[in-house]
């Protein structure tokens, strides 16, 4: 671990100017109570400071969160001195533990995959609906040269928002257009230290290997600069065309509580192919539960082998089945079997949640249950007690509902009202709960 200060830069965040920023997110409640992700670095600590003192002074408070990945030796000791300053100031703070997994690759995807997944589970269990982030002017920077060197399209340029949902939780990020020497300074200010990851200096991350060119290079300052004037300007593009969309896909697309949509193929084919692709990249990522949107080379594709009438009966693309109902005039759009999350045994009755996009819950004892794809064998065995009650006709659907399970015995599949007789005095629920809508709200950019 290693706590350090730096030279002396000439300008530091001023209260006033981070209520500034906060008023132009808006949408705070009365006395707001905010959650702040704090891994101890100089980025997130003044984030930290910066948002207690605002809350606070509109009656409300701040908790900060800190995940511990438990990657590194000195993790835990790192936690505890964010621990440790928290009570200094006054502030409520939290370790949230990971363990993890045995992996040969892409280790730090699952990392930050269970920060974001331990972090609103957080709020979702203390009813905090804010989470306030420290990505700040550097990390948009990098975010777009990232997503540039993955060939990703205009809605990965825009990087990141200043607010989004995650999970039902107001993702937030206030410092976008602040750079981390302002951050720093902001420390000193406040007489705070901080600490440095060594993890970032280690250059066989592709993240940390753009940020040592970005920080080596003659320049860097202005290189950075422009790069976040670029990525909001996608972003200003983004959201025109996200608002354009969002009146076009109630034309287009059905989607329906089972998880699975319809296309009309004759309105679809209507769409000027810029937003026909934006409503296939937004539906595949609700009904997949995918948090990245396909490569803009792989939907293009796709996209022309629907218009060009390739696409015969069927076709597997990012998690999804489309098949071609042509005699009906439409597609249907469901999950790809492969793709469905594994069975799973299921620890108690909280909410939780399934293939990322079914919250499923029950009442009762729990031993031996678990949650998975009703499968043929599951569509069998209700065709043969002959209590099949539904009005989806389609067994692509009906095969990919999540159902409950009790050893080898189906229990429930909460859609299509079945339940096993024994089971009646529990009761059964699945909600789809897609992490991203189909038409959420618009991209939202500090500068636009």
């Amino acid at each position: 671990m290693g706590v350090k200060n730096r030279n002396p830069e000439p300008h530091f965040v001023a209260p006033s100017a981070f209520s500034t920023w906060m008023e132009r997110i808006g949408s705070f409640e009365h006395s707001p109570q905010l959650a702040v992700a704090v891994s101890g670095g100089a980025d997130s600590m003044a984030l930290l400071l910066l948002a207690h003192r605002w809350a606070k002074d509109k009656g409300g408070a701040v908790t900060a969160l800190t995940v511990d990945h438990n990657l590194r030796s000195e993790s835990r000791q790192e936690a505890e001195q964010v621990h440790n300053w928290c009570r200094q100031h006054g502030i409520t703070h939290h370790i949230l533990s990971w363990v993890p997994p045995v992996l040969s690759s892409g280790l730090q995807a699952h990392a930050r995959e269970a920060r974001y997944h331990l972090l609103t589970q957080w709020c979702h269990a203390h009813r905090v609906l804010h989470l306030l982030v420290a990505h700040h002017e550097g990390d948009q920077a990098e975010t777009l040269f990232f997503r540039l060197a993955r060939g990703s399209g205009m809605d990965g340029l825009a990087s990141m928002p200043a607010v989004s949902q995650l999970d039902g939780v107001r993702l937030i990020r206030p410092l976008l257009n602040t750079p981390k020497s302002v951050l720093e300074e902001t420390l000193r200010h406040y007489n705070q230290k901080w600490i440095e990851d060594p993890t970032n200096q280690q250059a066989y991350y592709t993240r940390n290997h753009i940020r040592q060119q970005l920080e080596s290079s003659d320049g860097a300052d202005g290189i950075i600069l422009r790069a976040n004037i670029m990525a909001q300007k996608f972003g200003v593009i983004r959201n025109t065309l996200e608002n354009k969309l969002a009146s076009h896909l109630t034309q287009v697309i059905s989607l329906f509580p089972e998880g699975y949509a319809i296309i009309g193929h004759k309105a679809f084919l209507q769409l000027a192919p810029e937003l026909a692709m934006r409503a296939l990249s937004a539906l595949t990522v609700t009904l997949s539960g995918d948090s990245y949107t396909p490569r803009s080379e792989k939907l293009e594709r796709f996209y022309k082998e629907i218009i060009t009438d390739r696409i015969i009966r069927r076709r597997s693309f990012a998690g999804l089945l489309f098949i071609r109902r042509l005699t009906k005039g439409y597609w249907l759009v469901c999950r790809e079997p492969n793709a469905l999350e594994k069975p799973r045994a299921l620890a108690d009755s909280e909410n939780r949640l399934w293939d990322q996009r079914f919250r499923v819950s029950w009442t009762g004892d729990s031993l031996h249950m678990n949650v998975r794809a009703l499968g043929a064998d599951g569509l069998k065995i209700i065709e043969k007690q002959g209590n099949k009650q539904t009005l989806i006709s389609e067994k692509a659907v009906l095969t990919v509902l999540p159902s409950f399970w009790h050893l080898e015995e189906l229990v429930a599949v909460p859609h299509i009202s079945c339940c096993h007789p024994d089971y009646r005095h529990m009761d059964f629920n699945t909600v789809f709960f897609p992490a991203k809508p189909l038409a959420g709200r618009a991209f939202f950019s500090m500068n636009t």
